[in-house]
């Protein structure tokens, strides 16, 4: 009788800040060719169930802990490619547009832990008055709260998180954002300089397990061009496929490399290795063992907030009140705004209309099938527009 015993060996879970319940059910996840073999190789499973990714390992049950029958090297790489499965999901996410040739990166490299989770996107940065903030950039205080941009912020010009005409708190999840974006390329690609230049001086540089840094030289070469050219053949064919630093002339730019993106419908790698360091990357103990509880990841999407634009068909002026008494608008009018933007949630408000001395409530929230734009003062924000029968 043949003992077959399947142990955790590692867990990934997509949750959306849009959802009642956080759980997003937007994407579905799959194997790279090669990860598909080293997971057979490996005697690995890897399943989707709604919203996680679940992962187990034939291993010795009956040892306590137990050890997967066939070793998982350090080192090891197991990656994922996330496929979008909604239409309208940059509508109630608080991302901008997908742009060709761009995708997230996510990674347990990047030992982001917080809020009780271990996080596979990048750190949100923490507030810094010498940037630029536009609505809907995130930044973090030194108690790792998360902020939303609710108003624009310029060095000479800064607000800090505690202006609430400029910021907003959301709570203290890492959400991804646009820094976890990445420049895919093909690893033969015509690239473009610009301008004509004589020579182009190449720097390739690759993630350094001992430094948990992108500090390892992988290619370093001069081409001279025999006339000023505006472009050349980049050849990274040599380079296994990942994250790496590349830097062109002087120009630094984070880039994926992995020629199974040629369809361009892959929205987000994930990336989880087997490593010493940091703490995140441990799959298994020292001794090989597989861990309880097995390493959970979360990868979590930050709802979209707009002004939220009331237009009332009688053309009446009314007021419209929240009763949790967390966000305010322009009353009274027949055309009634938000002061401030409100994300977006299936999670209806409680919200009052009053006109003609009649309470409405609770009254149509804001869709996520219609944008459009409003500017207030400076600035330029998505509107939710919610046409009432009053």
């Amino acid at each position: 009788m043949i003992d077959i015993n399947f142990g955790s060996l590692f867990t990934i879970e997509l949750l959306h800040s849009y959802y009642k319940d956080q759980l997003c059910p937007d994407f579905s996840i799959s194997p790279s060719n090669q990860t598909a073999r080293t997971l057979g190789g490996h005697q690995i499973i890897a399943r989707q169930y709604f919203n996680q990714l679940i992962t187990g390992v034939n291993s010795t049950g009956k040892v306590s802990p137990p050890k997967p029958f066939t070793a998982i090297e350090t080192g090891a790489q197991f990656t994922f490619f996330m496929q979008l499965n909604n239409p309208v999901f940059f509508n109630y996410t608080n991302l901008s547009s997908a742009a060709p040739g761009k995708i997230y990166y996510f990674t347990n490299r990047n030992n982001n832990i917080s809020n009780g989770k271990t996080f596979l996107s990048g750190k949100i940065a923490a507030y810094n008055a010498a940037n630029t903030y536009a609505p809907g950039d995130l930044a973090s205080n030194d108690t790792g709260t998360i902020y939303r941009a609710i108003g624009s912020s310029k060095p000479g010009n800064s607000f800090n998180l505690t202006n609430a005409n400029h910021w907003m708190a959301v709570d203290k999840n890492q959400y991804l954002s646009e820094t976890d974006a990445l420049q895919w390329m093909p690893s033969i690609s015509v690239y473009q300089l610009g301008s004509p230049q004589p020579s182009v001086n190449i720097s390739v540089l690759s993630y350094n397990s001992i430094t948990t840094t992108y500090t390892q030289s992988v290619f370093s070469k001069t081409i001279a061009f025999a006339n000023p050219a505006s472009s050349f053949t980049l050849d990274l064919g040599f380079l296994q496929p990942g994250k790496y630093s590349l830097t062109i002339n002087g120009t630094q730019q984070w880039i994926y490399i992995n020629d199974e993106l040629n369809d361009g419908k892959t929205f987000a790698v994930i990336d989880i290795f087997n490593d010493a360091s940091p703490a995140s990357c441990n799959l298994l103990d020292g001794n090989g063992a597989l861990l309880n509880p097995a390493p959970h990841y979360s990868i979590y999407f930050l709802s979209r907030a707009t002004i939220w634009k009331y237009i009332l068909a009688s053309k009446q002026s009314g007021n419209i009140n929240d009763t949790a008494n967390l966000y305010h608008f322009a009353n009274p009018a027949s055309i009634i705004t938000s002061l401030t933007p409100i994300p977006l949630s299936n999670k209806a408000l409680n919200l009052k209309l009053t006109l003609n001395n009649h309470d409405y409530s609770p009254i149509a929230c804001a869709d996520p099938q219609r944008l459009v734009t409003i500017t207030k003062g400076t600035d330029t924000y998505p509107c939710s527009e919610i046409f009432l029968n009053f």
